[in-house]
């Protein structure tokens, strides 16, 4: 079967090619869904397992990949007028378009990774272990912060995260000491009041491409904290040398800002396609139970489908639910994948344009098709 394979970045296709998968019977009648992923481990590994091992003829589906560099370009192609995705891996940046009631809508279908992804990166000698325990705790995070500029991607998911961060450091400090955020960019920081006005405590957020930041952390470079997302950060973490991380999701956020990507689809679509739909997640759902024992074999057949080079996407970017994980985490609304899919719905709430309407849980929330998997696949 070909797969036909579209490479975005921001709203421009730069590359179109296909390629074969000789596990699949080309005799088979397959039904094409066009599917976003993204170009990093945990935006593209499910995809890549679910072809590796045939998941997508089985259940009749053939897939057209839109591999991506942000979740912007990818919402834009699902939401807008003239559809160009239907279902697609989005990070918790652009998880708000979910819970946006306006404009053509889309739902959450599937719970993917815990994405460890985004991290702070700084240059040496800017952050100190004062403590000497081996990591950067929130006072040390705290004291090197004070007064700098980072550079992000503020639409992306470190927009958000770098938010969260900002909030977990200042938990139990007085006003005054708090710091807080600037950018040039108003529609960072709706409705946004800074606890104090100490220029020492201010934190300069510049709009800056996920792309950019390794040639902009590089010895010609003039940028020396950033926030990013994989491949990129690995990509400066291995390659450069005088580069450190400094705090990521899994090393210093609690479970509940411990955010999940997932998989969402088109309203319509959803519609007009129920059962090529539940289909689609039955195929997601059985390539998740085996990624989960073949996690490293899962990201190298990534880097294949999105054809980058081996090692350039890293295992320790994300946390793959297992089998027993999804009937545990979704056993009942009280259980754990629940309370982070609620989390993520708060979050994603508060980013939602003023004035648009702004959908429940359970509409946002097609938990059904991912519960009729789990229930289904012994």
């Amino acid at each position: 079967m070909k797969q036909k394979i579209v490479f975005i970045l921001g709203s421009i296709i730069i590359s179109l090619f296909s390629c074969t998968n000789k596990k699949e019977n080309s005799s088979l009648k397959l039904t094409e869904v066009r599917i976003g992923v993204h170009n990093n481990a945990g935006g593209i590994s499910l995809a890549a397992a679910a072809v590796e091992k045939g998941l997508f003829t089985k259940y009749g589906i053939k897939p057209v990949f839109t591999i991506v560099e942000s979740g912007l370009a990818e919402m834009e192609a699902m939401r807008g007028d003239d559809r160009k995705l239907d279902i697609g891996y989005i990070g918790s940046g652009v998880a708000w378009n979910v819970v946006d009631g306006d404009g053509n809508g889309v739902s959450f279908v599937f719970f993917d990774v815990l994405s460890n992804a985004e991290m702070l990166i700084a240059k040496k000698d800017i952050f100190f272990d004062r403590n000497g325990n081996g990591k950067y705790d929130y006072d040390e995070i705290y004291q090197g912060l004070r007064g700098q500029t980072v550079y992000l991607e503020i639409g992306t998911t470190p927009g958000n995260w770098f938010k969260d961060l900002i909030d977990l450091i200042n938990e139990g400090k007085q006003e005054n000491e708090k710091l807080w955020i600037y950018s040039e960019v108003s529609s960072y920081l709706p409705d946004y009041t800074s606890p104090n006005s100490d220029e020492r405590n201010k934190v300069t957020v510049v709009n800056t491409l996920n792309s950019r930041l390794p040639d902009g952390m590089d010895a010609t470079g003039n940028m020396d904290i950033v926030v990013g997302f994989s491949p990129v950060t690995t990509m400066i973490i291995n390659t450069n040398p005088d580069a450190e991380k400094i705090a990521t999701t899994v090393g210093n956020f609690p479970v509940e800002k411990a955010f999940p990507s997932t998989w969402v689809a088109s309203d319509a679509w959803l519609q007009e396609n129920p059962e090529l739909a539940q289909n689609f997640i039955y195929a997601l759902y059985e390539a998740a139970i085996w990624r989960s024992d073949n996690l490293n074999q899962s990201i190298r057949k990534g880097e294949i489908l999105a054809q980058v080079q081996e090692g350039v996407y890293d295992a320790d970017g994300l946390i793959a639910l297992s089998k027993p994980d999804y009937q545990e985490w979704f056993l009942s609304p009280t259980a754990r994948g629940y309370i982070q899919m609620w989390a993520l719905y708060e979050k994603a709430k508060k980013d939602v344009p003023s004035g648009h309407q702004i959908k429940s849980f359970k509409e946002a929330f097609k938990d059904s098709l991912m519960l009729n998997a789990i229930r289904t696949i012994k």
